[in-house]
């Protein structure tokens, strides 16, 4: 092939490249040019520019100085990018020259390629801005970020990280990651308290996974860091709200009894402490003094608690603490407890003694809601033996689960009224008649049979079911007294009334309503209260003993002298009977004092007007000597014990024939 045909081949393959492609001579004069070039030159065929120098050109010599220094150089230029403008528009060209020497390595000629780039800086351009919103996303998440080779190299990570570890971007980028997170090895979830940069522990949910690459191989491990430290301090706060008392710092009893669950059932015993009379030093001292003395009592329980043990605030001024086994007797370490807490408690400037019992029980550690209860039980029977240090017994236990059954049921037993009404006679001293019955109440139990009222009267009252009670009994005498007055119009139905009964305002206009409903006069009740009632200062109390009076009720006094009641109230309240209490009746043979205080009584009432019944009345000399002191009614087991009403009814004859 001869040289001009190679020439002209080689001028057809630069033709077909789409770049702009030339040669310049040492002297800057072109030797050729592909067509690219030559219409950028604004030539019409490469052959037109073939001798001409830059200076010929619409860009001028600006290049000159660039091509003798890379001729001079021997380097070739790669890969340079210029911004270029032409009139109104501007691109972007990426510029290859490579210098070319003769044999003796003379400079010979530069060859160049120039390649517009515009779509792929524009793909750049969009590229790093992609980047750059990348990374301040990154850096705008506040958990720690970052990503890590298989050998613990740090590939990237974000501001929070970095601000965690107190570095710099290049202080971190490329090293192997820092001893202080060697805890995060796991991979998946976990939970880590580490040091951040300012030497403060942070509790740090840690979640680590393997970032696959588009081949399904691992780039690297990414661990994300979420700061849960303001949580878990909440948690914290909040569990201690749950579960510790704010003033003494106690575990509460809730608390106390899920803890005791956990603990097995090894011998343990449970010591109910209980601060006397601390409502009376709330009210000298103030909230501020009580509560201070509170601190006090829990601190020095908390030093004489032995290890092991559980120490809770129960109540107000109650503490309960579940002991282990010890090493010398339960009985010496209670009295020592308690000569310990009865040292006097200095409070500002108050010196404050305060008396103390203590209700034990002995069981097992994880049965402690048990032990409490017995603990109670014997506390409160400590309180009233004014016992200090009382232990629970077993016969205990047996009363107390009796009660909470009777407690339990005594509710819908007043509901359905399985509790019923028996009558025991009254008999008038003249005449030796009926003149009329009191009202008692009776629960036969199913299982526990006749429940004495000394048993559940005082329960329907700690529930507050006495009112309902009293209204089931009002109810149940007035239909009965309806029915028997056929036969015995004068018949007086006596009926008790409970003292908290009488802090019901209603009480009144109640007893009104019920003796409405069956046709019955006033008078025909007889309303008997104790003298304690009269010796309240209450306003509703005043008002119901007032009201009664006025609407006609007939008052009695029961259980008379064995109160404390001012004579006072007798003729102001017009207390129709004095009932004297059976203690009176049963000595009345065989002691001279008893029976002058029964003669003066007697005597008393009937120069106010009153009239006075015997309780207990038992013997035939009993009845003789009433009588004879001018006793207007007796009433006791002489005469009958409290009958129901059908056999009453035979009884006195006060049966109506259809």
């Amino acid at each position: 092939m001869n040289s001009s045909l190679s020439l002209a081949l080689l001028q057809q393959i630069i033709d077909q490249l789409p770049m702009n492609i030339f040669c310049r001579d040492a002297s800057g004069r072109y030797l050729f040019a592909n067509r690219v070039f030559a219409r950028e030159a604004g030539l019409l065929h490469p052959n037109e520019i073939i001798g001409k120098t830059d200076a010929e050109m619409p860009w001028g010599d600006m290049f000159r100085e660039e091509d003798q220094r890379l001729l001079a150089e021997g380097q070739p230029l790669l890969h340079q990018q210029l911004h270029c403008h032409s009139g109104d528009s501007t691109s972007w060209m990426e510029i290859h020259k490579v210098p070319l020497y003769d044999e003796a390595g003379e400079p010979l000629a530069l060859f160049a390629m120039v390649s517009a780039i515009d779509q792929r800086k524009e793909l750049e351009q969009t590229f790093r801005q992609q980047q750059l919103l990348q990374r301040r996303l990154l850096d705008a998440i506040p958990d720690p970020i970052r990503l890590e080779d298989h050998q613990g190299v740090i590939i990237d990570c974000n501001q929070a990280f970095l601000d965690f570890m107190g570095l710099t971007a290049s202080e971190a980028i490329g090293q192997r990651v820092s001893a202080r997170l060697s805890a995060e090895q796991t991979m998946g979830r976990g939970e880590y308290c580490l040091m951040d940069a300012h030497g403060q522990g942070r509790h740090l949910e840690v979640t680590r996974v393997d970032v696959p690459d588009g081949d399904g191989n691992s780039l690297g491990i990414l661990t994300l860091s979420r700061d849960i430290t303001g949580l878990r301090t909440t948690q914290a706060q909040l569990q201690q709200e749950q579960h510790y008392d704010s003033l003494t710092g106690l575990l509460k009893l809730s608390h106390f009894l899920q803890t005791s669950r956990h603990l097995g059932a090894r011998k343990a015993s449970l010591l109910l402490v209980d601060l006397q009379h601390f409502r009376e030093i709330n009210d000298r001292f103030g909230i501020r003094v009580a509560d201070r003395l509170l601190s006090q009592v829990a601190r020095r329980l908390q030093r004489l608690a032995p290890p092991h043990s559980l120490l809770c605030r129960v109540a107000a001024d109650d503490f309960a603490l579940l002991l282990p086994e010890l090493n010398i007797p339960l009985s010496d370490w209670s009295n020592n407890l308690l000569r310990e807490l009865m040292v006097p408690y200095q409070v500002e400037e108050h010196r404050i003694q305060i008396p103390v019992f203590l209700g034990i029980a002995h069981g097992k550690a994880n049965d402690a809601e048990r032990l409490l209860s017995h603990a109670e039980a014997a506390l409160a029977q400590g309180k009233r033996q004014q016992q200090h240090c009382t232990l629970f017994d077993p016969e205990l236990d047996a009363k107390l689960k009796r009660r909470q059954l009777i407690a339990a049921q005594l509710p819908l037993a007043i509901k359905s009224a399985e509790l019923t009404a028996v009558y025991q006679p009254i008999i008038s001293t003249h005449g030796n008649q009926l003149h009329g019955a009191e009202l008692l109440c009776r629960w036969p139990h199913p299982v526990f049979g006749m429940i004495s009222p000394d048993e559940f009267i005082p329960l329907a009252e700690e529930l507050g079911l006495i009112g309902q009670l009293g209204q089931l009994m009002l109810e149940q005498g007035c239909a009965q007294l309806a029915q028997w007055q056929l036969a015995a119009p004068d018949l007086v139905l006596s009926i008790n009334l409970s003292p908290l009964q009488f802090r019901d305002p209603e009480l009144c206009s109640q007893i009104f309503a019920c003796i409405e409903r069956h046709g019955l006069a006033p008078w025909q009740l007889e309303l008997e209260i104790t003298e304690g009632v009269l010796m309240e200062n209450a306003d509703e109390i005043e008002s119901n003993l007032a009201n009664l009076i006025e609407a006609g009720f007939h008052l009695a006094i029961d259980d008379f002298g064995t109160g404390y009641c001012s004579l006072a109230y007798l003729p102001r309240l017009q207390v129709a009977t004095l009932k004297l209490d059976r203690s009176f009746t049963q000595e009345l043979v065989t002691n001279q004092a008893t029976t002058a205080i029964v003669r003066s009584v007697i005597g008393l009432g009937h120069e106010l007007g009153i009239r006075i019944t015997a309780e207990g009345v038992e013997t035939v000399e009993q009845q003789a000597w009433l009588v004879q002191a001018g006793c207007d009614r007796l009433q006791g087991f002489l005469f009958s014990r409290p009958l129901p009403p059908e056999e009453f009814a035979r009884s006195y004859q006060l049966l109506v024939p259809h």
